[in-house]
């Protein structure tokens, strides 16, 4: 997957071949059909690797707020969720935005646990009342990351 994250970095998902990734990981191209099916797998899964430790990384600074400051920890939340986009702007853009992305992978409900995971927590304690965490979380993240590609 380190061989073909860097490599779509430098290329392009769609320039670059299974066995320039295969070359690069050090494997033979049968090797590679082990672990994957074709670069479109692949690209998934470093989809899905991106989000899991981006999202550690947001959850780790929102942990660091004091439990009831739930102000400070959306605020938090922002902050990470926005520096973090823009610290990876390369790959993000690779990643989400060079390449299509298949429907119903379930990648987008791994970006937005996070912040779901905040808005039902906060909801638990009231400090918001929400019809529905999920629809507001997609919506509230779908607006930040408009925010960050305009930028």
């Amino acid at each position: 997957m380190n061989a073909a994250q860097k490599l779509f970095l430098e290329h392009g998902i769609l320039a670059t071949t299974i066995e320039q990734i295969a070359l690069g990981a050090e494997l033979s191209k049968g090797a590679f059909y082990l672990h994957f099916d074709s670069k479109d797998e692949i690209h998934l899964a470093l989809c899905e690797r991106f989000s899991l430790r981006f999202n550690d990384s947001v959850r780790e600074a929102v942990a660091k707020v004091p439990k009831d400051d739930w102000r400070r920890k959306v605020t938090t939340w922002v902050r990470a969720t926005v520096g973090g986009l823009l610290d990876e702007g390369d790959l993000v853009n690779m990643l989400f935005h060079s390449h299509p992305i298949p429907a119903n992978t379930g990648w987008d409900d791994i970006v937005v646990a996070p912040l779901l995971d905040l808005l039902d927590a906060g909801a638990a304690r009231g400090a918001w009342k929400l019809e529905d965490s999920r629809f507001t979380a997609i919506f509230l993240y779908s607006g930040l990351h408009g925010v960050v590609d305009d930028a």
